[in-house]
């Protein structure tokens, strides 16, 4: 890298931004951070090449009672598959990125403020359109948002008042809320249910999904079944199952709306591959994208965002937009 540091945010900014602000916590990068990148950038792609994804957590070190951790499966931090005499700094770098990131998005924050803010649902009454980002489940559907507009707005009034960092936890595992105990479940599965897409049943049993899923699917008549007793909603829209294009299913009562716009999710959907970007700064150097053994290799991270968008029309037409 070059002896000049690279940085967030120039001279002129930090002098106007508030200290509350997510860029004001953050400092010039060096060439340890370079190093840093790199050995995880590494280390990623040999927990790829070995499918140890789930025996491997990204994180500076694993808990100090291990043994927890080595009954779900976790056997290594990620830091265990760098180098010896590099391991301490990425120890501490890492700490310190994960630390800055959750800072950021903490209550009392900009971002974290505004993130507590979001509904956890939302309906465009005028399109007859439910958005969540996971799903509804039919119990949840007929049980909790029966009353169409009137029951998405309770349910983001209680998720707003527990949405602090110091109610959450215990919010979304029903602990010491009262009435608003089962709520707390109903949120939490708004956000990861993905039984509404015709193809996913196995995917919480097996990771897998069946592309070839049709409307006809036993999860569409249960959709169908659900929507009727839902009133002033017609359709589901969700993200959480993302793919390279929007898909319309169920007759039109489910759309999946996640087309993988961002770059990085379109190139190697979760996993850590370098960007045109990190070519750029690491100019005249090698920048690896292949696993030692070769079984691994990172898909290219386009310059431009690719994808689809969605315009849903009073008439209750859906037209996908490349």
């Amino acid at each position: 890298s070059s002896s000049s540091s690279s940085s967030f945010t120039s001279d002129d900014d930090k002098e106007k931004e508030p200290t509350d602000s997510p860029t004001h916590l953050l400092r010039p990068l060096d060439r340890q951070d370079d190093l840093v990148l790199d050995l995880l950038l590494e280390a990623s792609m040999e927990v790829y090449a070995h499918n140890a994804h789930s025996a491997v957590r990204f994180v500076p070190t694993l808990p100090s009672d291990r043994q927890f951790s080595m009954n779900r499966g976790i056997r290594f931090a990620i830091t265990d598959i760098i180098p010896p005499e590099h391991r301490m700094l990425a120890m501490e770098r890492l700490q310190e990125y994960q630390d800055r990131y959750l800072n950021a998005f903490r209550s009392g924050t900009v971002l974290g403020d505004w993130l507590e803010s979001r509904p956890i649902a939302h309906l465009a009454d005028d399109v007859k359109t439910l958005f969540v980002h996971g799903g509804v489940s039919e119990g949840v559907g007929t049980g909790y948002l029966s009353r169409g507009k009137e029951s998405v707005e309770e349910l983001n009034r209680v998720w707003w008042e527990h949405s602090h960092e110091g109610k959450l936890y215990d919010f979304l595992n029903g602990k010491g809320m009262g009435v608003d105990d089962v709520l707390g479940y109903v949120v939490y599965e708004l956000l990861t249910y993905r039984g509404n897409h015709p193809g996913y049943d196995k995917w919480e049993s097996h990771g897998t999904f069946d592309e070839n899923a049709m409307d006809e699917s036993e999860v569409c008549v249960t959709l169908h079944n659900m929507l009727s007793r839902m009133d002033g909603i017609d359709r589901i829209a969700v993200g959480h199952t993302p793919d390279f294009g929007i898909r319309i299913m169920c007759n039109g009562a489910f759309l999946a709306l996640d087309s993988m716009l961002g770059r990085w999710i379109r190139g190697s959907g979760n996993e850590y591959c370098p960007g045109p970007e990190h070519f750029e700064k690491r100019k005249g150097m090698e920048v690896p994208t292949t696993s030692r053994n070769g079984r691994y290799k990172c898909d290219e991270i386009k310059s431009e965002c690719e994808g689809q968008i969605v315009r849903l029309d009073s008439d209750g037409s859906v037209t996908i937009l490349d």
